[in-house]
């Protein structure tokens, strides 16, 4: 149980800081679970001593919501807008550092008659607005702030006579009195200060020990794995080895490496320092990626469980001159053995290491409309292997936080030691913080880890099948829905780019000047009838508008057409093979590109190859 002095002590910590950023949160500790009690507006308040503006862009969501759209959709530039639902009740969040009277009121534009409750604490008011073509300044009430950190304003539709509940810009609060103990996210930090503070946890190593495994197990208490949640268990100089939880349907082990050249973009990286894949699991995804570093990424996709204990295992050992080879596995207890995820060769090493170092852990959010849901993260054993053989016990680790938090943008940062786990805890607006840089030492548990090393999967790359691939240079496209040709995409988009043997060209569906939304399609004329087993796929080396659900229809008159099947292409810039149930002879076939993994209404696509085995 965090102390309250614990609570002071941070707020001195960040004292000259919240001079000049703010931060939007509220703590559930602080709200007041009955039902609030209803009153009339107050009309003695002044909307012009309303000084305090809380952005609603930058501070809310849609009340206790599981789907990152729900909030998407309504909370965006501008702050609260297509707001239609009188279920989607929204709370703007803001930070109190004293307690009293407040007075409370919004600016919007209500299009029509609208009725709203305004909620604070354990107070509710219904305010009636009249409609106004431009944005309007209302005062709502005064209200109670009772206990120090974070509170919500909350609003909920009532009656609406038009089609929405209002665009609203700001939660207005005063008088200037509050001016100084007031926080919430300014714009400079809105991207940011939604994701909520990043948490991690620096394990104390033991010294004097080249360290070639590190160890770690967790546990996702049920309830705390919102969508958008990185749940990252081995940390090391290079890179990092956990899981997420991607969306509603969709959670993957995630393994990724990052390049020792300083980018953002992966087709950037000169050979030198690009790094290799030296092997990976079944049903692992290998890929570049870029935007925060980039480097080389691997992906299970696997169901995992809240609630349950997975185990993860790195390797990191120096095989040749001034390289690194990291190698990651992972042991569910629904699978009840260790799968090999990836092994990554990365040059240039950092402090030309050759062992493993920096080992740590941390808790994100990369969703920013899931920033008000908390989520954490139980560590309940770590252990390191060292050359000698011998297995060492990590019991001390310090708790850091990021940027957003050590900048006072978001205090719902917490971390520490449970007895014998660690723990790290984020995002959804409580206020029993813990302070930043703090060590901890967790409980010995004294036993080290049964791994027999000479069992786990050796790496390597999976042999790729040689297929007959037919050669195109005489093949025309004889139909499209749609190509670039009006050069958005400089001297390549076209279809044709489709058949030319080169991947770094690509079909790319119009948008420069034009439309086109999916399906989007290319018919092409190989010549003659063919008897083809398979098709390949090479997607936009970049990734960007990579084609996922697809259809391919086949004809031999280019008239009549049949459908041999929807597939799905996976969001990997290396082959990708479909093979047929059964061969089929043909002369034209149909791409469909029916959705792309961005979601966009675009698609691109570098090659499409049939092949006869």
């Amino acid at each position: 149980m965090k102390t309250f002095m614990k609570l002071i002590i941070n707020v001195i910590v960040f004292s000259l800081v919240l001079m000049k950023v703010s931060c939007s949160s509220s703590d559930s500790g602080t709200f007041v679970e009955e039902d609030p009690i209803t009153e009339t507006p107050d009309n003695s308040v002044d909307v012009k001593k309303l000084s305090i503006s809380v952005a609603c862009e930058g501070n809310s969501w849609v009340a206790e919501t599981i789907y990152p759209e729900n909030t998407g959709n309504i909370v965006g530039e501008g702050g609260i807008s297509n707001w239609t639902d009188a279920n989607n009740k929204i709370r703007t969040y803001f930070y109190a550092k004293t307690t009293g009277d407040i007075q409370v009121g919004l600016k919007g534009k209500f299009t029509s008659t609208t009725k709203l409750k305004v909620t604070l604490g354990s107070v509710s008011k219904e305010v009636e607005f009249e409609s106004s073509a431009t944005a309007q300044k209302y005062a709502v009430g005064t209200f109670k702030i009772e206990s120090k950190g974070y509170h919500f304003v909350e609003l909920e539709g009532l009656i609406k006579s038009g089609s929405t509940f209002g665009e609203i810009s700001d939660i207005l609060l005063g008088n200037a009195t509050w001016s100084s103990n007031i926080v919430s996210v300014q714009p400079d930090w809105f991207y940011w200060g939604r994701r909520g503070p990043s948490v991690h946890l620096g394990y104390t190593m033991p010294e004097g020990k080249n360290i070639t495994w590190f160890y770690n197990e967790l546990t996702v208490p049920e309830g705390m794995d919102p969508i958008g949640t990185y749940f990252m268990a081995n940390g090391f100089a290079d890179g990092y080895f956990g899981m997420q939880v991607n969306s509603e349907t969709e959670r993957r082990v995630l393994f990724s490496v990052w390049s020792a050249y300083d980018t953002q973009d992966p087709n950037q990286i000169p050979d030198e320092y690009t790094v290799d894949p030296l092997g990976y699991g079944t049903d692992v995804t290998v890929k570049e990626f870029g935007g925060e570093g980039s480097g080389a990424q691997s992906y299970l996709v696997y169901n995992w469980k809240a609630g349950n204990t997975y185990k993860f295992l790195l390797r990191g050992e120096s095989n040749t001159e001034n390289t690194m080879d990291y190698t990651a596995y992972f042991y569910a207890p629904e699978v009840g053995d260790w799968k090999l995820i990836a092994s990554f060769r990365r040059p240039f090493p950092s402090n030309s290491a050759k062992y493993l170092g920096r080992l740590h852990s941390f808790l994100e959010n990369f969703t920013p409309s899931m920033g008000s849901n908390v989520r954490k993260i139980n560590y309940s054993n770590q252990w390191v292997y060292d050359t000698n053989g011998t297995w060492s016990e990590m019991t001390g680790a310090k708790f850091t936080v990021d940027n957003t938090a050590a900048s006072g943008v978001r205090f719902d940062y917490d971390g520490g030691a449970d007895g014998a786990n660690f723990y790290l805890r984020n995002c959804g607006f409580f206020s029993d913080n813990e302070i930043p840089n703090t060590s901890f030492t967790r409980t010995p548990k004294g036993v080290a880890p049964t791994v027999d090393f000479s069992k786990l999967e050796v790496p390597k790359i999976p042999e790729e099948v040689v297929r007959n691939l037919l050669d195109r240079s005489t093949w025309t496209v004889v139909d499209y829905s749609s190509q670039e040709d009006q050069g958005g995409e400089g001297d390549t988009g076209k279809c044709y780019d489709i058949l030319d043997n080169d991947v770094n060209t690509y079909w790319h569906s119009c948008w420069n000047n034009c439309t086109g939304t999916p399906p989007h399609h290319i018919v092409v004329d190989m010549g003659e009838s063919k008897t083809i087993a398979g098709f390949r796929f090479i997607q936009r080396q970049s990734l960007s508008r990579a084609v996922k659900d697809i259809e391919l229809q086949v004809s031999a008159d280019n008239t009549t057409w049949t459908s041999i099947g929807d597939f799905t292409l996976a969001n990997v810039s290396t082959v990708l093979d479909i093979d047929l149930s059964e061969a089929k002879t043909f002369r034209y076939f149909k791409f469909i590109a029916k959705t792309s993994h961005d979601g966009s209404d675009f698609a691109a696509m570098a090659e499409i190859v049939p092949y006869t085995n």
